[in-house]
Order: structure tokens, then C-alpha cells, then sequence
């Protein structure tokens, strides 16, 4: 015969607090495609970010990303700035290119609204191909 006195509830209480709390949580981590170089290396230093559809409002791509840095005390620096592709139609691809820090290409990678992620396109060849 089980007998639960306050004292073993408590405990399994506690024990079943501190196991679920104890779990990990799932990040979510969008995939980055590595570009195939012979020295390993991400020859542009650019990157393609692909944002899953119905997230992101293709006219807001630009604030979008602005806010997500923001809120990790980071801004667009200025090869950022200057390297920034955002503004085709979403039917043609709906994400932004351009040269990311280390820091905020892990941002990115971390946020819901992002598919994946791929280095070492040739920023210009992308101007070319989605315009």
C-alpha cells in the first residue's frame, strides 16, 4: 500500500520541476549552406538569407532587419550598408544579401522568420540574377 504524505509530494513536486527545467530548449538555428572553397573560406563575405514566406513584408525587409541587430545592440555597418540587396520582388526571392559580421549572421541565423542561409554568392552575380 503507497502512502503520499505532504513530505513525498513535495519531493516528487520538486523533482519534476527541477527534471522539466533541467530539459533543454530547442533554438531554432536556420541551416547555413557553406560555399565550396578551396581555401575554406567565404570568398565574398556576403551572404544570402532567405526568409520564409508570409513573415516578413517584402517593403519591410530593410526596417525587418534593422530591428532584429537593434535588439542585440547591433547595427548595419557600413560594408553592410553598402553591400545590402533587399528590394526585388518577393516572387523572385524573398530574403536580403549582403556582407554580414560573424555577429550578426549569427543573429540572423537565430530569428523564426529565417529559411537558411548561404555563403560566398558573388553579391554582384545576385544583383544580376534577381533584378
Amino acid at each position: 500500500m503507497l502512502v503520499s504524505t505532504p513530505a513525498l509530494t513535495f519531493l516528487s513536486l520538486s523533482l519534476s520541476l527541477s527534471l522539466s527545467l533541467a530539459a533543454p530548449v530547442a533554438e531554432h538555428l536556420a541551416p547555413l549552406r557553406r560555399a565550396v572553397d578551396v581555401g575554406g573560406n567565404n570568398p565574398s563575405g556576403g551572404y544570402i538569407v532567405s526568409i520564409k514566406p508570409n513573415t516578413v513584408d517584402p517593403k519591410n525587409r530593410l526596417q525587418w532587419l534593422t530591428n532584429v541587430l537593434n535588439a542585440q545592440n547591433l547595427t548595419l555597418d557600413e560594408d553592410t550598408r553598402q553591400s545590402l540587396k533587399h528590394e526585388w520582388r518577393e516572387d523572385v526571392f524573398n530574403g536580403i544579401a549582403s556582407v554580414l559580421s560573424t555577429d550578426a549572421l549569427n543573429v540572423l541565423r537565430r530569428q523564426p522568420e529565417v529559411a537558411w542561409v548561404e555563403e560566398g554568392l558573388s553579391l554582384g552575380l545576385i544583383s544580376v540574377l534577381v533584378h
